[in-house]
């Protein structure tokens, strides 16, 4: 009787807790404009009608062993393909379309309406096991009920794989683009989607073939946290809005095929020279929420070209240029000065500690305490860096 009581009262915070998270980032998506946030919004109210299917079926124990018991799963597993759809807008912005959703769905729909639709025909009886369920189902339902786990695990295979293929174009794409990654970078995404299809597959495996409360409250406990961390990782994140742009080109960039030899290359050096104004006497690099777009505007570009200019000539990303601007400075800093190494990632314009410790250490093989034990006693360096003391154009072939 406890453990019944313990069962009912997980179910109720679960459908307190889906309900109030929906609509938290419903909120958060109505003042930011955010679709990852309303496609999140959409699966929170999923779970929340999912958690009040579980609170009106656990009246009856046995509900998993009577006609419409498998057909009970298929809500659970239609929360695989609308949380795809919200981790591939987040990896591919803009590219959902409600036709694009429509294709990931229809089987879905047509393979739970199919086994529904039989359903209908069949008398309501309680079954003792799950072999002997199917075994007295017309052959087609435990055909379709196979389908449609099969077609889950396929399409749960499929959406990982493009989810960790985008988000490393997509990781690309921010160090095009930002000189920062606090709250914007989707590495918990790669280990989130992984734990989530573990949940799943747990989640489907005990609501299909038991009904112990012990095994209902761990599946409650299991949801609470599972979900608890997603909706922690989602609410922190910042969606870039520049990285919308990165799907399709500028309109407005000039055909750089078109241009001479002669002309490539002085427009090549005069967007040397204007970078290297920018970095070496306005000092954007110290700007902890510095963009492409804001260092292009300020050489009279666009992000496009800036963006080329680092790769091809400079052959380095615009992040990796500007850190490797900021640990210089820092390096100055450190030599001059006593400071704390939490005030030195400030000054020298990181947002945070954590980001000038893994760029440091990415430019000078060592932590910036070894830095500075490896430089005591030598003379303070002083003047700016310049552009091509920083990163060297590639040599052509």
């Amino acid at each position: 009787m406890t453990l019944d009581a313990l069962s009912y009262f997980f179910n109720g915070m679960s459908l307190a807790f889906f309900v109030i998270a929906a609509i938290h980032a419903a909120l958060c998506a109505r003042r930011s404009g955010s679709r990852p946030h309303y496609l999140f919004a959409v699966c929170l109210a999923w779970m929340a009608l999912i958690e009040i299917k579980e609170l009106f079926i656990s009246f009856s124990p046995t509900y998993q062993y009577e006609v419409l018991g498998p057909g009970f799963t298929f809500p659970d597993l239609f929360t695989l393909p609308l949380l795809s759809l919200f981790f591939f807008e987040l990896v591919m912005p803009g590219r959902i379309t409600v036709r694009y959703a429509a294709r990931l769905l229809a089987p879905f729909v047509l393979l739970a309406g199919a086994y529904c639709a039989g359903l209908a025909f069949q008398p309501r009886e309680v079954y003792y096991s799950f072999g002997e369920l199917l075994g007295a189902l017309p052959s087609y339902l435990p055909l379709m009920l196979l389908l449609y786990v099969l077609y889950t695990i396929v399409y749960c295979i499929f959406a990982l794989a493009r989810i960790v293929t985008y988000s490393l174009r997509y990781a690309d794409q921010i160090a095009q683009a930002y000189s920062f990654t606090e709250r914007i970078h989707l590495r918990w995404m790669r280990w989130m989607s992984a734990v989530l299809a573990c949940y799943l597959i747990c989640y489907i495996g005990i609501i299909t073939f038991t009904s112990t409360a012990p095994y209902i409250i761990f599946t409650f406990l299991m949801t609470l946290g599972v979900w608890g961390i997603l909706y922690g990782c989602i609410i922190q994140y910042r969606i870039p809005e520049i990285i919308h742009n990165y799907w399709q080109e500028e309109s407005a960039v000039p055909d750089a095929d078109d241009e001479s030899p002669t002309e490539k290359c002085g427009r090549i050096a005069a967007l040397r020279q204007q970078v290297a104004a920018a970095i070496d006497e306005r000092r954007l690099y110290l700007d902890p929420g510095l963009t492409i777009v804001d260092l292009a505007t300020e050489c009279g570009t666009n992000r496009t070209h800036l963006s080329r200019f680092f790769n091809s000539e400079l052959g380095i990303p615009f992040r990796d240029y500007i850190n490797r601007c900021r640990v210089e400075h820092a390096t100055r800093l450190m030599a001059g000065n006593d400071h704390k190494i939490e005030e030195l990632a400030l000054l020298a314009g990181f947002g945070s500690t954590t980001t000038f410790y893994r760029a440091f250490a990415k430019e000078k093989k060592m932590t910036p305490q070894q830095w500075l034990d490896s430089h005591k006693g030598q003379q303070p360096v002083t003047g700016e860096p310049c552009i091509s003391e920083l990163a060297a154009p590639r040599e052509r072939k």
